[in-house]
């Protein structure tokens, strides 16, 4: 079913909430770019520390699956951190971290240049609330209703981040949650067992419904 209505994401927002990293990145990285592999791919990253994260992430695809590499090599990355390096790609625009507050323009300045028919990935910006609290949430949803009508956001991020009020106000911007879940007590000996479905949906066409996976040695998932 999720890996499935892929082709659905196109032109809608969508939220991943995952328990453990590898399974949401091998969602995005192994299934969901390659399905919109012919858009321009823009990557929003904060923090030189996910920076850093992607990279290593990289060194992996470029070795178990290099077609995927090649997409990830043509993408430009809008960076807000310390040092303006970046893992792959190239850099599209940049954001000393500590301006953030004062000149919050900038931001929406690199997001206005946006195009309708662009895929973008989302790294790491749960932790601009951690670090600048309601603040940045107002702002964020500010440059999210500027956003083109058609484009395609892909929004990763850890569950239980927030409170409930702040959840249900964050998901309020995404036309799809999918949450993912390691298995507590998997039947299959020695394997990890993730569920993974949606579990919020705005529209018709993409419903609500889960199911299990395994990720393979090359790093896709597996239905089982």
């Amino acid at each position: 079913m999720v890996l499935d209505i892929i082709p659905k994401f196109d032109g809608r927002r969508i939220r991943i909430v995952y328990d453990q990293t590898y399974p949401a990145v091998s969602l995005v990285f192994y299934h969901i770019l390659p399905q919109f592999k012919s858009k321009r791919l823009v990557i929003g990253v904060y923090s030189d520390t996910m920076c850093r994260k992607l990279k290593e992430h990289y060194k992996f695809i470029s070795k178990h699956a290099p077609e995927i590499a090649d997409i990830l090599d043509n993408a430009y990355f809008i960076k807000i951190g310390r040092r303006d390096t970046i893992p792959f790609g190239r850099l599209y625009d940049f954001i000393p971290e500590n301006i953030v507050k004062k000149e919050f323009e900038r931001i929406e300045l690199a997001v206005s240049k946006l195009r309708e028919d662009d895929l973008v990935l989302i790294f790491g910006f749960y932790l601009m609330y951690a670090i600048h609290g309601r603040w940045i949430l107002k702002n964020l949803m500010r440059i999210v209703d500027t956003l083109p009508e058609k484009i395609t956001l892909v929004s990763i991020s850890p569950y239980g981040l927030y409170d409930y009020t702040t959840t249900r106000i964050i998901e309020r911007i995404f036309d799809v949650v999918i949450r993912i879940v390691k298995e507590e007590e998997p039947l299959d000996f020695g394997e990890d067992i993730y569920i993974i479905g949606v579990e919020e949906s705005i529209t018709r066409e993409i419903k609500p419904g889960f199911e299990r996976f395994k990720i393979l040695p090359d790093g896709r998932l597996s239905k089982l």
